[in-house]
């Protein structure tokens, strides 16, 4: 009998496992094949000018954008993850678990929470005024646009680079940084010399989550007024009505996304470290005491209170401002929105991803990677060229549908499939990698003594890995449920109408200038986020 450690089974089997993946994979392949053949069609009278005059700078603030963002959450992660790993000191458990809070907010309620805070109307300038005697405006902020957006990214982001680093750098040998303490080398030499190059390939992988992050973001951009290829995507579509040109700005983002995750692939195979022996002692952290770790407390706190706590009080302060009002409005219809199309959503993720990751497993070949590939390609594309994708494909299935019934007109465009659909594609990665994880962790051998003893795929799944991996199922589960919480363009473009989720809720206070009424939605996503966070760590250890 073939096994899984050995000859694997037939490449071409017929089965649910190989049905279910194939069907996952052809869910993805549709709206981007309609896209990118509505992409070769004529541009419309506004796309020369786009083309020629507006392309460049789309460009160059979202290389910028993406580059400053993704150093500076790079460079914050990785330090947090050495501190941390590294020493001992008082908190070490608290900071450890409440530096990836941050990843509970989204970057657009960041920012409108930072701008709240360091406006004029806002509590620190209220403060110099009435308690310090200030004059007012002689306590200003005037950072570009695109320095701000940086911040917000980098303090918000910098969480997928320090989960990696940290779990990549308790792994190592002790070894490595004994014997620099022997040579009598200091903390700094060890860092730059063994630490940095030993973190770099993972947290080049941190990095790239935060440029995917970024490339995708609409609300940052759109409310510090940058001019990206999700604003211009966005413009296109709504401002100018002119779905060529955006079609065209999609393809062409998507392409550019494509290229730099070849570049990074191309990369970490020629970059790879790991340990070679099962005898190297474990890594052991030094321990810090007195006033010795009073700098790595501050920074840890500063880094917290900076990402995560400021945010949260502009947050509650607007809320005590606006709460009568606040649950007056549609908050309710917008939470109860959100919550039926997150959970409908992640049902539908971790089911393909659960056949998906075992299909892989027990079939393989070629056509298994192809597959396999193709499915997990959505988290790669801005949420803006996949919203664009769908868009198409949905509204020419109900032209079909229109010719088979005439009596049916924008029958499936106008619910919320197609939101349930995109939201599906965008995170179905998240969900296939923590179940990867889970099938790592246990290994084939107890599917193999199963299936010696006769018992077929399905049955063996059921009785025997599912209750292994129910952990990683259940992790992969919340961690798509947050992601979910969090989109915003696909929720902006794809929702149907009269119905908001907590994100676009959020958005249509931004978009009235009542930044204050933000306040409920956005603690609401925040505060769930934050405790299925928490809850998942916990589950972890």
């Amino acid at each position: 009998m073939a096994t899984l450690s050995g000859k694997r089974l037939p490449e071409i089997l017929p089965g649910g496992w190989s049905a279910l993946r194939a069907l996952a994979a052809l869910a993805v392949a549709l709206p981007f094949g309609h896209l990118l053949a509505s992409a070769r069609a004529p541009g419309s009278e506004n796309w020369p000018y786009v083309r020629d005059y507006l392309l460049p700078s789309y460009f160059g603030e979202t290389l910028i954008l993406a580059a400053g963002s993704s150093l500076a959450a790079l460079g914050l992660g990785v330090l947090l993850a050495w501190l941390i790993s590294r020493h001992d000191f008082w908190g070490k458990t608290f900071f450890d678990r409440a530096l990836i809070l941050p990843l509970a907010i989204p970057p657009y309620i960041a920012a409108y929470a930072y701008d709240g805070l360091l406006g004029y109307t806002g509590p620190v300038q209220t403060f110099l005024r009435n308690r310090l005697g200030l004059a007012p405006g002689s306590f200003r902020i005037d950072l570009p646009p695109l320095a701000w957006a940086i911040f917000i990214f980098s303090i918000t982001l910098f969480p997928y680079v320090y989960l990696l680093s940290r779990a990549f750098l308790i792994r190592q040998s002790a070894a490595l940084f004994e014997n620099a303490e022997i040579l009598g080398r200091g903390e700094f030499h060890i860092f730059r010399k063994i630490g940095w190059p030993l973190m770099l390939p993972t947290a080049l992988a941190g990095l790239t989550l935060v440029l995917l992050e970024v490339l995708n973001d609409f609300g940052v951009a759109s409310y510090f007024g940058l001019n990206t290829f999700t604003t211009a995507i966005f413009s296109a579509w709504f401002g100018m009505g002119d779905s060529g040109t955006a079609i065209k700005l999609a393809v062409i983002l998507m392409i550019f996304v494509f290229a730099v995750l070849l570049l990074r692939r191309l990369w970490h195979r020629a970059a790879r470290y790991q340990i070679v022996s099962s005898r190297e002692k474990p890594f052991r952290p030094r321990t810090l005491s007195g006033p010795r770790q009073a700098p790595v407390i501050l920074f840890c706190w500063l880094a917290l209170t900076v990402s995560f706590l400021l945010p949260l009080a502009q947050m509650f302060y607007w809320l005590s401002l606006t709460l009568p009002e606040a649950l007056n409005r549609g908050l309710g219809r917008a939470a109860g929105y959100t919550l039926f199309t997150a959970l409908t959503a992640t049902a539908a993720i971790m089911l393909f991803a659960v056949a998906t990751v075992n299909a892989n497993r027990l079939f393989s070949g070629r056509l298994s990677t192809l597959l396999s590939r193709l499915a997990n390609v959505g988290y790669s594309i801005p949420s803006a060229v996949l919203a664009i994708g769908v868009i198409t494909f949905f509204i020419n299935l109900d032209r079909q549908l229109k010719i088979w019934r005439p009596d049916l007109a924008l029958t499936i465009s106008m619910t919320s499939a197609m939101l349930i659909f995109a939201l599906s594609i965008r995170f179905f990665t998240v969900g296939c990698q923590a179940v990867e994880a889970g099938f790592a962790k246990i290994g084939p051998i107890y599917t193999e003594a199963s299936r010696s003893l006769g018992h077929g795929v399905t049955k063996t799944f059921f009785l025997v890995d599912l209750p292994l991996i129910r952990q990683a199922v259940l992790s992969g589960a919340i961690l798509v449920f947050i992601d979910l919480l969090k989109e915003l363009p696909l929720s902006l473009i794809l929702r149907p109408f009269n119905s908001e989720t907590l994100g676009s809720y959020v958005h249509h206070f931004v978009n009235n200038e009542v930044l204050e009424e933000t306040a409920a939605p956005s603690l609401l996503i925040i505060l769930t986020g934050a405790v299925f966070i928490l809850l998942m760590r916990r589950g972890e250890r």
